[in-house]
């Protein structure tokens, strides 16, 4: 039987619990020892993923990426950061943020399947097809 990334994330997650950290090394030792034994070592990579994704729903904290023109300035992160944790209700959001100056300006924000479109060539591309209507 073949066992998915998402499942050994589960199961990673469920036996560190509530564990103390010197537990958990120990856990994680035994769990690795698992993956090797089941010739699986070569899905740990997928696993890590899976099971970042998995203690940060946990954890409720969300993961955003925020795509600019240019960098953004701390401030600007920080409003953006707060607007993130308000729309969503996490705890916490861990933003990614990245350069494209094919934007033009504003900003792009993606969270979970969700993409909050802001940039000036996404307005300008409306404008454009609402001209030739």
């Amino acid at each position: 039987m073949k066992i998915s990334p998402k499942k050994y994330a589960q199961a990673l997650l469920e036996a560190i619990g509530e564990k103390k950290v010197s537990e958990i090394k120990e856990v994680i030792k035994k769990f690795v020892e698992i993956m090797q034994a089941n010739n699986n070592l070569s899905q740990i990579n997928k696993v890590i993923e899976q099971f970042n994704k998995l203690w940060n729903k946990k954890q409720g904290i969300i993961e955003a990426e925020i795509i600019s023109a240019k960098e953004l300035d701390k401030e600007i992160v920080k409003l953006l950061n707060s607007y993130i944790i308000k729309l969503t209700g996490a705890k916490e959001a861990i933003l990614n943020k990245k350069v494209d100056k094919n934007i033009l300006g504003g900003v792009i924000i993606k969270y979970k399947d969700i993409i909050i479109d802001g940039s000036l060539r996404n307005k300008l591309d409306e404008l454009k097809i609402k001209m030739i209507k």
